[in-house]
């Protein structure tokens, strides 16, 4: 498994060639070069150490490439095809064949050559792969696909207006191979990018040329679910007090540490070879057919009452974000040429992608503006429930109370009155209906002490003072007036 690389310094100078006699030159007006005999084309040791680190992440790429990716402000790629050479000579780089477009291929020569660049990128034997021996006889398409991917990375974009390219050559890493389960099949990204200065502790990237059916596309991101899902012991110390079955911890996590979004790490799908509408059939039917790897699983909360709303938990999850490479050329990875897959089909840029959507996180947010907004409208009805006598605003329209006659539902009406006004009213009531009630008895008496009095018994008609009768049976209405 390779890690991240950086370029070895040389002992000597930089900017110097081999040392050789001084050379005259051969025109009037012509900058002379000394020319070593190890190195006649008169490379500096710089630029040939850098050209084995190139070769060494690339296996394989042409001269105008690796001008681009070592020495972008460089008018041509002589300088690149005289390191090239001088490499050739001590057998460290060889080339075996063209592109489609004639350029000569590059790579390493022999277990030297690995060697040499591995001493370049700091790198034991073990992790540099292979030679990438015969990959120019057939024009190494795939390579040079994969060449131009990480050009687009590391360069930026050629519009105008583009956003800068991210890191070196040496952060990216090809030919690694993670094993699954079982140790008979593995996992083999097209290439591995670390970033993490930017938050990207690593990036796996795979380059499809058309060439692939879509179901064998969308196979690789189901192998990627499998590969994430490995756990290894973890000897953190701060874990000793835990159970041994319970001290793991997903490899990758111990591999490219800094890890702070959800699920697994990502997987950028770049295609290329095939005309626009086709490509972006291409993007949307490997979409369709790896969602089970993606997507997540969709959680609601009934308790919330929000509609059908929700969120996706993505710790079973890998992030997938594709593009063109044409578009990745143009605008580089930081511009708008990404698609989250799960997202809408806008673009955003390659930080704003790794983004998961629809998280926990923001279905709270939405929540949390539901339930405001609902408080707000609550408040405005409830102040129309004001009472009118104390100003009293309720938090609720409806609450239980207790009074004379037990415990009732009291409901508040606009204009009406609350609780406790309510029961004071009453009780003014109730005052003015005795008064009332007295007032009534007092007249009666008063009529009835003036008729005449009984003839048996001579006492006032109508009763008792304060009896039944004394209102009801002999004192009728009509008498009380």
């Amino acid at each position: 498994m390779s890690t991240r690389q950086s370029l070895a310094q040389p002992a000597d100078h930089d900017d110097q060639a081999d040392t050789a006699e001084p050379a005259e030159p051969s025109r009037p007006g012509r900058t002379a070069y000394r020319r070593g005999a190890a190195n006649p084309n008169g490379s500096t040791n710089a630029l040939r150490a850098d050209v084995l680190g190139a070769l060494g992440v690339l296996k394989v790429a042409t001269a105008d490439q690796l001008q681009r990716l070592l020495r972008p402000g460089a008018a041509s790629n002589t300088v690149i095809r005289q390191a090239l050479r001088d490499l050739a000579g001590h057998g460290l780089v060889a080339s075996d064949g063209n592109t489609k477009a004639r350029h000569k291929t590059w790579r390493l020569e022999g277990t030297a050559g690995l060697e040499a660049a591995g001493h370049v990128l700091g790198l034991p034997r073990s992790d540099m792969g292979s030679t990438a021996r015969g990959a120019g006889r057939s024009g190494a398409q795939h390579a040079m696909a994969v060449n131009e991917t990480i050009a687009a990375f590391v360069l930026g974009g050629a519009a105008p207006d583009a956003a800068g390219g991210v890191g070196t050559i040496t952060d990216w890493a090809t030919e690694v191979e993670f094993v699954l389960p079982g140790g008979k099949r593995k996992v083999r990204p097209d290439a591995v990018w670390q970033a993490p200065e930017i938050g990207v502790p690593v990036l796996m990237v795979e380059v499809d040329r058309s060439t692939m059916a879509p179901e064998r596309v969308a196979a690789k991101f189901t192998a990627y679910r499998e590969l994430f899902r490995v756990k290894v012991r973890d000897n953190d110390p701060a874990r000793s007090d835990e159970a041994a079955a319970d001290r793991t911890v997903h490899w990758w996590r111990r591999a490219y540490p800094g890890h702070t979004r959800p699920g697994y790490p990502p997987v950028a799908l770049v295609v290329t070879d095939a005309g626009p509408v086709a490509l972006a059939n291409r993007q949307q039917a490997v979409a369709d057919l790896a969602r089970d790897a993606w997507g997540g699983f969709w959680w609601t909360m009934r308790s919330d009452n929000t509609g059908g709303d929700g969120w996706r938990e993505y710790d079973d999850a890998v992030p997938v974000i594709a593009t063109t490479l044409e578009l990745l050329a143009e605008h580089g990875p930081m511009g708008p040429v990404w698609w989250r897959y799960g997202r809408d089909e806008a673009r955003y840029s390659l930080l704003e992608a790794l983004e998961s959507p629809d998280t926990r996180a923001a279905y709270d947010e939405r929540q949390k503006a539901r339930e405001k907004k609902a408080d707000e409208e609550h408040q405005e009805l409830m102040k129309t429930l004001a009472c009118p006598d104390c100003g009293n605003v309720p938090y609720w329209e409806s609450t239980q109370e207790y009074g004379p006659k037990g415990r009732q539902t009291w409901t508040r009406r606009p204009g009406g009155l609350c609780w406790s006004c309510h029961e004071k009213e009453e009780e003014r009531r109730e005052q003015e209906r005795e008064v009332e009630a007295q007032a009534r008895l007092e007249a009666a008496r008063s009529a009835n002490a003036q008729l005449r009095p009984c003839w048996s018994c001579r006492g006032v008609i109508g009763g008792a003072e304060g009896s039944f009768l004394e209102l009801r049976d002999k004192a009728r209405p009509d008498r009380l007036v």
